[in-house]
């Protein structure tokens, strides 16, 4: 947002918070840059972060990593916020146009053991991964060796991969003997990742799988919705079940296009966010800063208007941020049902800022620190009743528990979360399907995951 770009910055001048590094001799030139790197990340956390009373007292001057320095500074309660000396790399990531395999993986580890493996969630068509690679694919070793833990994020850097692939015997999971190779490359990766129609007697129902939240896509929810008002739908089904968050632009676009059209009126309110008591101070008290403290509906062109005034919501633990931003501003306004199991639990904003300095009395960018970014939590957002209040994951009305190796693919009537949800429309039973599911007990856990990458936010750029 420019316009909160240039509110946020003017107030680093009237708190005069934001200081000026002259070089010092006695320091090489690299040692000179951390310090004035070390300096903008002080500052700027003193000013806006949501715990910024927390903040240690510890001199720039004294860590010559700013990574490092930036990590000594935040919160214990703080698992999200960023730092990055790859700008360029980083936001072409949360634009869905940067380097990608081009799938969703979930990851499990050995019982008794410290070998994980890895299991595929999706691919997006046309990625390297759709080519060789399907929901439920099962890999076990990467570039002809087991792998652990500290390895799983050597399955999403960019490069080439040779994957060695595994299959199930009983409750077990045994090498195929099959090896992929796939190779990293730039692509769009559409969020809107399937839509699908149904019909259960006198209901239409649209379903639409979305993976990630970017304004860059926000083109293809238009096409998605006014299909489904083509078709007429009666009913929505969207699926954020891997939906780690993404931008704020687009979360408020979907909300908007949702929300029945009597209510989603363009320029009224939509959310709240609550900020560290100094900024929450100066926010409420001029006019001018109304727009870091409220969300507000925006036109789309493509409103359902849903006859139901009722949306059915896929979810899971990975169901983060700006998916469950989405689903608290929709509960304000709509019947909201969710079908899986609970979603993550994070209600807090972050916002972009790359390094500035005064100069004369005005901002000016530091060329020399250009490929930085910070990225820290700044607010919490709420919908216009207060909701969420706690720091708990949403629990879904209709639990029904997700299973990868059942060999059903996302979209198939069968697949069990869209299953139920189409049955909880249609009022009908659910069948239950069985699948290639493990039948007894597995000898693997599943890893939880922490959802520190930028995709896992909810985020506001400042330019």
């Amino acid at each position: 947002f420019m316009n909160t770009s240039k509110i946020l910055f003017s107030l680093f001048l009237v708190l005069s918070l934001l200081v000026s590094c002259e070089k010092d001799n006695n320091h090489s030139e690299d040692d000179e840059l951390a310090t004035r790197m070390n300096q903008f990340i002080q500052s700027n956390l003193s000013t806006f972060y949501l715990w910024y009373d927390e903040i240690p007292d510890i001199k720039p001057e004294s860590e010559k990593d700013p990574k490092e320095y930036f990590k000594a500074l935040l919160s214990s309660k703080d698992k999200w916020s960023l730092i990055t000396d790859d700008a360029n790399g980083l936001l072409e990531e949360m634009a869905g146009t940067g380097e990608t395999y081009g799938y969703g993986l979930a990851y499990g580890r050995f019982k008794d053991s410290d070998k994980c493996f890895a299991v595929v969630q999706y691919v997006y068509p046309g990625s390297p991964a759709a080519e060789k690679l399907k929901r439920g694919d099962i890999i076990l070793e990467l570039n002809s060796q087991s792998f652990t833990e500290s390895d799983l994020s050597k399955l999403t850097n960019p490069g080439t991969l040779n994957l060695g692939m595994g299959k199930q015997e009983g409750d077990a999971i045994a090498p195929s003997g099959k090896t992929v190779t796939i190779t990293s490359r730039k692509m769009d990766a559409d969020p809107v990742l399937i839509t699908k129609l149904f019909e259960r007697g006198n209901h239409k129902i649209g379903y639409l799988m979305y993976t990630n939240f970017t304004k860059t896509f926000n083109t293809s929810i238009v096409k998605a919705f006014n299909e489904f008002k083509e078709a007429g739908i009666t009913d929505l089904i969207l699926d954020l079940r891997y939906n780690h968050g993404g931008d704020d632009d687009a979360s408020t676009f979907l909300c908007s296009a949702i929300v029945p059209k009597e209510k989603a009126v363009v320029g009224t309110l939509l959310s709240k966010e609550t900020w560290n008591s100094p900024c929450q101070k100066i926010f409420e008290s001029d006019s001018q800063y109304e727009n870091l403290l409220n969300r507000f509906f925006v036109e789309t062109n493509c409103n359902l208007d849903l006859p139901s005034q009722k949306v059915y919501i896929l979810t899971s633990g990975e169901t983060v941020s700006a998916s469950e931003y989405t689903i608290a501003c929709l509960k304000a306004f709509m019947d909201v049902e969710l079908v899986g199991t609970k979603t993550y639990g994070k209600y807090v904003t972050m916002y972009a800022f790359s390094p500035q300095y005064e100069e004369n009395g005005k901002l000016v960018a530091d060329k020399e620190l250009a490929n930085w970014l910070i990225f820290p939590v700044c607010s919490r957002f709420t919908n216009i009743d207060g909701y969420p209040n706690s720091l708990e994951g949403m629990t879904p009305q209709h639990e029904v528990k997700e299973d990868l190796f059942n060999g059903i693919q996302l979209g198939d009537e069968n697949e069990p979360l869209l299953a139920e949800a189409l049955s909880l429309i249609s009022g009908t039973r659910r069948m239950q399907v069985k699948g290639r599911s493990i039948e007894t007990s597995p000898v693997f856990n599943m890893l939880p995951k922490a959802f520190n990458d930028i995709k896992s936010n909810r985020i506001i750029h400042v330019k």
